[in-house]
Order: structure tokens, then C-alpha cells, then sequence
């Protein structure tokens, strides 16, 4: 359970920007920025986490600058703001592309494997006959730990940012909440995330395995069509 703080902030310019949302069966919260990073030194808030915190990661990886990359963004919540700050030092890319790949790949491997089921002869015959069985899962989870477990290459960590907010119900301005969020922004080259991610597929599975015709085509689709969606749906 997070600890109410209450927190006297002196000196910090006016004109927060506050969000309010509520409905008829709930009550209305309040969030109001009071201070961020830049506060002290007096420098804006920048346009990744504007965009970041308003429209979310798809918004951000659409921006001209980041079109040859992948876009890799860390968040964390807490009230103490050396833990979240700890948090921001110790992140790494590697983290979170580890958790879209178990993702993903977990949704990509179902999704085909009901497609190769509804299919009669072909290629994924012997995909569809081990469909459902626990043999099966076991090689789609071997499949998916040894592509999560690659060190993968390539990311740089380009910036980040906290900001402390204040939630309170408008109607009780005496009692509420105080939090800090940290994000850390990793990019990394779009063709070398998606060629390191297809040879992992490749070399996760042995050609006699029942899972290699639908993981050789996953691995293809990535080098053809990259993994946006997949960061977008993190």
C-alpha cells in the first residue's frame, strides 16, 4: 500500500497543467504537475515525454527523427524518489525487449499454430498435429526463453526524465498523493534490432522440430516488416 506523503514545494512557478477526469459513479481525481527535472535549471519539459505521456510509444516512434529506429521506453512510479531514480540508473534496453519478445512471440506462436490447425496438408502439417499438446508448449516456451535470453546489441541510451505529481479528489484538497514517475528512452537501429531477433528465432529450434516451418516464418516477417507493432502494444 503506497504511503500518503505530503510534501510543501516552494518556488515552483505557477500555471501546472492539471488533468481531471471523473464520471457520475466514481469520484474525480485531480493530477497536478509539481515539479520535474528541468524545474531548477529551468528547462522545459521535452517533446518525447510530452508526447510520450499524452499518446504513448506509437506516438513517439512515428516522430521523423526515429523513423531508422526503435524507440525503447522505461517507467516507474513510487513514492520515494531515490528509489525510483535507483530504478532509472540500474534500467536497461535489455530488460524491456526481453518482456516484448516473451510478449509477442508468445501471441505470434499461438496465432499461427490455430492458423496451421485449420489447415489441411502443407508445409504445417506436422505444426497442426502437435497443436494443444503439452510436448508442443514445452518447445514453444524452450523456443521463447532462448530468444529473450540473447544480449541483445546496439541500443543507446539517449535520455530521461521524472516528474513528481499530485492526485486529490478537487473536494478533499487535504488528503492525497504524491508520486514520482522516472522514464529512460533506449533507441536502437531498426535493422539491427529485427536481424538479431530473426536469427535468434533460427537458431532456437532444430530443422526436425514440429515448431521450425512457423518459426522460420515469424523470423522472415521480422526482417521484412520489423516488430513497431510489437513495441506499440507494450
Amino acid at each position: 500500500m503506497k504511503i500518503v506523503q505530503k510534501i510543501a514545494v516552494v518556488g515552483i512557478a505557477a500555471a501546472f497543467v492539471a488533468l481531471t477526469a471523473g464520471c457520475a459513479s466514481g469520484p474525480k481525481v485531480t493530477v497536478a504537475e509539481l515539479e520535474n527535472k528541468g524545474t531548477l535549471m529551468n528547462v522545459a519539459t521535452p517533446d518525447w515525454i510530452k508526447t510520450y505521456t499524452a499518446s504513448g510509444i506509437s506516438a513517439v516512434q512515428s516522430q521523423s527523427q526515429y523513423k531508422d529506429k526503435y524507440c525503447i521506453i522505461g517507467e516507474e512510479t513510487g513514492v520515494n524518489k531515490q528509489f525510483v531514480l535507483a530504478w532509472a540508473d540500474s534500467f536497461s534496453a535489455q530488460q524491456r525487449i526481453g518482456a516484448m519478445l516473451r510478449t509477442n512471440i508468445a501471441s505470434e506462436y499461438q496465432a499461427k499454430v490455430q492458423g496451421a490447425a485449420q489447415t489441411s496438408g502443407g508445409a504445417d502439417t506436422s505444426s497442426a498435429q502437435g497443436a494443444g499438446s503439452g510436448e508442443y508448449n514445452q518447445q514453444i516456451d524452450n523456443s521463447i526463453n532462448a530468444v529473450v535470453n540473447v544480449s541483445y546489441s546496439g541500443a543507446q541510451r539517449e535520455a530521461d526524465w521524472w516528474s513528481l505529481r499530485r492526485r486529490y479528489n478537487p473536494d478533499r484538497k487535504d488528503a492525497y498523493t504524491d508520486e514520482y514517475t522516472v522514464y529512460v528512452l533506449y533507441t536502437i537501429p531498426k535493422v539491427e534490432l529485427n536481424r538479431q531477433i530473426a536469427s535468434a528465432l533460427e537458431t532456437s529450434v532444430s530443422q526436425d522440430s514440429a515448431l521450425y516451418d512457423v518459426t522460420i516464418s515469424m523470423a522472415q516477417q521480422i526482417l521484412q516488416n520489423g516488430i513497431t507493432d510489437w513495441l506499440a502494444s507494450e
